[in-house]
């Protein structure tokens, strides 16, 4: 990555997106809005998990804007994670059984700037590009290996790229296997 800063929206600008909008049609197209910045930032940082806590305590730049004043509540950053929540794209890392108690609880959200199955698709591409298919590979070797360095899952979340695979073995196209602390994939040619 270069030494370029993340580029924000000019409505990112805007009072009224720091506050959660009380007309439903309004609200949701901010919600969409929040999501897509949300997104685009954790893509451009290659950023996988945010707590929400330490974003409002550090006015973290997502979620503060000090050119003009404006920052999300807690509450409000909950409500537009529920919301990314909803659409597939994050989920919650601290998690418990008894979610109704724990609904507000909640701290740590994974982020998926990509579902499980687009990474799916494409590590599976890269597989059969690379002449990969009917071998075995290590999640390291996927995540960290120098055959990935230019993909853009190098480096992915291990949550994220075991969710991915899962994908992919539902769909027959590979196998995972642990022996000790290694995690290995067999790729299938379908």
């Amino acid at each position: 990555m270069s030494n370029e800063v993340f580029q924000f929206p000019a409505y990112y600008h805007k009072e009224p997106f720091f506050t959660i909008q009380p007309i439903l049609n309004t609200r949701k197209k901010q919600l969409q809005m929040w999501q897509d910045l949300i997104l685009q930032y954790c893509r451009y940082y290659k950023i996988y998990e945010l707590d929400i806590n330490e974003s409002i305590k550090s006015n973290s730049i997502l979620f503060s804007n000090e050119k003009i004043n404006r920052k999300l509540s807690r509450e409000a950053l909950k409500s537009i994670i529920d919301d990314i929540i909803e659409n597939g794209f994050a989920e919650w890392v601290d998690s418990s059984n008894n979610k109704e108690k724990d609904k507000n609880s909640h701290n740590r959200v994974l982020i998926m700037w990509r579902k499980p199955d687009e990474w799916a698709s494409l590590i599976y591409k890269w597989v059969a590009d690379c002449g990969l298919l009917n071998t075995v590979l290590t999640v390291w070797e996927i995540q960290n290996g120098d055959d990935s360095k230019k993909q853009e899952f190098h480096q992915l979340n291990t949550t994220i790229l075991m969710k991915a695979l899962k994908v992919l073995e539902k769909q027959s196209k590979c196998q995972t296997f642990s022996q000790d602390e290694n995690i290995g994939v067999k790729f299938f040619s379908i």
